[in-house]
């Protein structure tokens, strides 16, 4: 017929019910596997009339970084995608549809794009919340040489994930836009050139988060070992001073019968000497 339309499955628990989709469009039965589990790592595949894809999301929200998963079908004039629960993420999808004309007017594969720019947009903004997160580290590690190592090692797995989820799909999406797919308008090559172009520069900015989240970690690990010699100095020079005086203390408090230094007229004045003597020696030493 001509027309093209959007179709969003929310919740996978009714395994029946989307199956069904096979009975109208072509899917093999692992792909169909694939789409149920949740665990799939971030991928486009191009297979024969259609491609397939996963997306595990980060979003914000209220300031808190949020994680949701969606697979993807695009068809010729179709497009489904797979939620566990309502994607609060794609609200901006549902704004385009309803008010960019040119969301109905082109090809499906120009809402691909969208959802591709939209989830990109989400990881893009996701970044500059940790990069600001980073800057604080930096300064807390410099400044106090002490950081909070729970909410370091939460934004530095953030990082990762995000990094593991954008460098496949960049990788992915450029083979597939090389390949010229038929899926794929020449005419909206532009569009998608330019989304590369945000892909590459997340994936590189991320891969100098990672960097600098390893040398902030060396960092802050080496401060850690400079405040343990620092005890440890404190520890051993306290020893040092005491191991003598009390070996001196256990010597001449000994009771032997017979101990005629101890009956010298002026012998503590002599032991008091003799050990003021010994602890500056040691602390000199």
């Amino acid at each position: 017929t001509g027309h093209k339309q959007y179709i969003q499955v929310v919740g996978l628990s009714d395994v029946e019910k989307i199956s069904m989709i096979k009975s109208h469009f072509e899917i093999e039965g692992l792909i169909l596997e694939d789409i149920f589990n949740v665990r799939q790592r971030n991928k486009i595949e191009s297979r024969p009339g259609y491609l397939f894809a996963v997306f595990h999301v980060s979003y914000l929200k209220e300031k808190s970084i949020k994680f949701d998963y969606m697979s993807m079908l695009l068809f010729k004039d179709t497009m489904i995608t797979f939620h566990e629960k309502e994607p609060e993420y794609l609200e901006a999808i549902e704004h385009l549809i309803k008010t960019y004309p040119d969301t109905k007017e082109k090809n499906i594969d120009f809402l691909f794009f969208q959802m591709l720019d939209v989830i990109t947009d989400h990881h893009l903004e996701v970044f500059d919340h940790l990069e600001d997160q980073h800057m604080e580290f930096e300064e807390t590690i410099l400044e106090s040489k002490r950081v909070n190592q729970e909410d370091f090692y939460r934004a530095r797995k953030h990082v990762l994930k995000i990094k593991n989820n954008v460098t496949p799909i960049m990788e992915q999406l450029e083979d597939i836009i090389k390949q010229k797919h038929p899926l794929i308008e020449v005419s909206h090559y532009p569009y998608f050139d330019d989304l590369m172009d945000h892909l590459k520069r997340l994936d590189h900015q991320l891969a100098q988060s990672k960097e600098l989240m390893r040398q902030l970690l060396d960092l802050h690990m080496n401060n850690q070992s400079n405040q343990m010699n620092k005890v440890m100095t404190t520890l051993t020079l306290f020893s040092a001073i005491f191991i003598p005086l009390s070996f001196l203390t256990g010597f001449f408090g000994m009771n032997f019968v017979h101990f005629e230094v101890l009956e010298f007229d002026y012998a503590l004045e002599v032991f008091i000497f003799l050990c003021i003597t010994l602890a500056v020696g040691m602390i000199y030493l």
